[in-house]
């Protein structure tokens, strides 16, 4: 009888210390595994260029809310993202931010209107203001979007990586801010300069 308790005490030891080495183990895995995600610069990159399609989303759509807030309540109001998941590229964005760039042009393109008519220095100045911030904003983008894009073309600068599906369109968003974001600032500028002007003929003419 204590034979067998004993080889029984035994046998459920090793099946003890078999199962913490296994737990042990899969530990070792899952950090192995952490480590590698976290050297990978596909995942910074990819991080990146999700920060910044929520940034320029951000901004815009706070210019376009004080817009229409102070001076043209027209302007039909723009749905930026909170959140958005990249985990499988950033490609299934590419349609919705292709749509959201679509509608922040069209909301430039009705000031660029409703300034070219305005007739009171004050709404001019009121435009400048939220005009200034908004480049300000944007401004500050600029160095990030150079950043990723350097990053992009030197992670996708081997064939192997080019001719898999995952990393072709990997970088859709990213991509597209990059000639996006400046665009959008230059149609910004041309607000900002022809609300200066009108609002210094305006004061000439007092």
């Amino acid at each position: 009888m204590s034979r067998f308790l004993s080889a029984f005490t035994i046998s459920v030891a090793l099946l003890v210390s078999g199962a913490q080495a296994e737990t042990q183990t899969v530990g070792w895995r899952d950090l192995a595994h952490a480590r590698e995600v976290a050297s990978d610069p596909y995942h910074q990159l990819n991080q990146d260029q999700s920060q910044l399609m929520l940034d320029f989303m951000a901004i815009s759509a706070h210019f376009t809310k004080a817009q229409r807030d102070n001076y043209l309540p027209v302007l039909n109001p723009l749905s930026p993202l909170n959140e958005v998941d990249f985990s499988q590229g950033s490609y299934p964005y590419a349609e919705q931010l292709n749509a959201y760039l679509a509608q922040a042009s069209e909301v430039n393109a009705k000031l660029d209107v409703a300034i070219e008519a305005e007739q009171d220095p004050a709404k001019l100045a009121q435009v400048i203001q939220a005009t200034n911030k908004s480049l300000d904003a944007m401004a500050a983008l600029s160095p990030r979007l150079e950043q990723f894009k350097h990053g992009s073309d030197k992670y996708l600068d081997k064939k192997e990586r080019i001719k898999q599906p995952k990393y072709a369109a990997a970088f859709t968003v990213g991509s597209t801010l990059v000639d996006a974001v400046p665009a959008y600032q230059a149609q910004q500028q041309a607000l900002l300069a022809k609300a200066k002007q009108l609002k210094a003929q305006l004061a000439h003419n007092l």
